[in-house]
């Protein structure tokens, strides 16, 4: 009878180990695991942002192409502006002139 008891208690004890070694590993492999997420996490967060990066330099560029050929047509309009002004003054001027030799 003792016998069976000491087998039971060395069992017990042995099963006992087990369940703390398993519960290790799992806290290490939790550990591990949070290690790799955190580890992905970063690596997704630093391509997204270099990716951004590439996103905001090619607006920037195109935005400035946007703004020369604006700048470009405002310059355009602006001398035709200012011809057919010159134009309307001249002829304004010569026609008073013209009046006022008529007088």
């Amino acid at each position: 009878m003792d016998d069976v008891i000491s087998k039971l208690a060395e069992i017990e004890l042995a099963a006992s180990k087990i369940m703390e070694n398993v519960a290790e590993e799992k806290k290490s492999l939790s550990l591990e695991n949070e290690a790799r997420i955190k580890a992905f996490d970063d690596e997704v967060d630093k391509k997204t942002e270099e990716k951004l990066e590439g996103i905001r330099k090619g607006l920037e560029v195109d935005m400035e192409q946007e703004l020369l050929l604006q700048k470009q047509q405002t310059e355009a309009t602006l001398k035709k502006m200012e011809a057919g002004y010159e134009q309307r003054t001249e002829a304004m001027v010569q026609e008073l002139y013209d009046k006022i030799l008529r007088m």
